[in-house]
């Protein structure tokens, strides 16, 4: 059952004024807002958005792959590009992360629009569902499941550590002056950073810190299968995202049949 904070407001029952303003009261009491039926249009996607903020580019450098607008990014599997390597292009999951974690200052939203939910006749977990984390919830539960050593995790996730991509420190974790609670932390996170830190892991005391965030993270994490033209808008300090994996092709007579799941994200400023 999904939760009372992610049932979705319809795009086709409300005016624009009536959307924008459920969308920011979701945004005010939760942190995220769900909105069904939002078609996909490139430019009605970011003129929604820029009511909440300015679409952003890639660190300002590298341009989104829809050729309507630079600060779209179209995740779409893609053969060639999956074995490049490329984050847009690839099938499996997707570890829960931070929009454009090195950025700073941090961007204040993420989006993601689901043009096509694609193929959904795999087990649980195979379909690409997204992965929703409120980072607060992690807290609470590191908090109940280790009261001893809560306090000195939070101190490693507040100390900077280095960053895959980039000669610069940032902390994970950084104090929010919204913050409405102790838990109510601001989290930057990219997808790989566990991995890239683990060979340091004996002069980098915050590899243990982020191991506990990461399993209590699977633990609160929201499974939410989005239907097509579902769009998500959640607040980049306090929610994290991800996927469950997804297969990207299958054989079918000696041809590859292409998954057509394509779900378009903006960050915004």
């Amino acid at each position: 059952m999904t939760e009372p904070f992610l049932q979705p407001i319809s795009w086709t029952e409300a005016s624009e004024q009536q959307l924008v303003a459920a969308t920011r009261a979701a945004l005010a009491n939760a942190g995220i807002a769900r909105i069904a039926r939002f078609p996909s249009d490139a430019w009605r996607f970011i003129n929604f958005l820029s009511m909440f903020g300015t679409p952003l580019r890639y660190y300002g450098d590298e341009v989104g792959t829809h050729p309507a607008d630079a600060a779209i990014w179209r995740i779409k599997y893609d053969i060639a590009g999956a074995k490049r390597g490329d984050a847009h292009a690839v099938d499996g999951p997707l570890s829960v992360h931070s929009s454009q974690s090195l950025r700073m200052p941090r961007p204040r939203y993420f989006s993601m629009l689901m043009v096509n939910s694609g193929w959904q006749d795999r087990p649980a977990g195979e379909n690409g569902e997204s992965v929703l984390v409120r980072w607060s919830d992690a807290f609470k539960l590191m908090r109940m499941q280790m009261p001893t050593e809560y306090d000195a995790l939070v101190d490693q996730l507040l100390k900077p550590v280095p960053f895959p991509g980039t000669n610069e420190t940032r902390s994970v974790a950084y104090r929010l002056d919204s913050a409405d609670h102790e838990f109510d932390l601001g989290i930057r996170l990219k997808g790989d950073l566990l991995e890239f830190l683990r060979p340091t892991a004996a002069s980098h005391r915050a590899v243990h810190a982020l191991e506990c965030l990461a399993s209590a993270t699977r633990t609160v994490a929201h499974v939410v299968p989005l239907a097509s033209g579902d769009l998500v808008l959640m607040d980049n300090d306090r929610w994290g995202h991800g996927r469950e994996a997804v297969v990207g092709h299958v054989m079918r007579e000696g041809k590859p049949l292409i998954n057509p799941r394509e779900l378009w994200s903006v960050t915004l400023g």
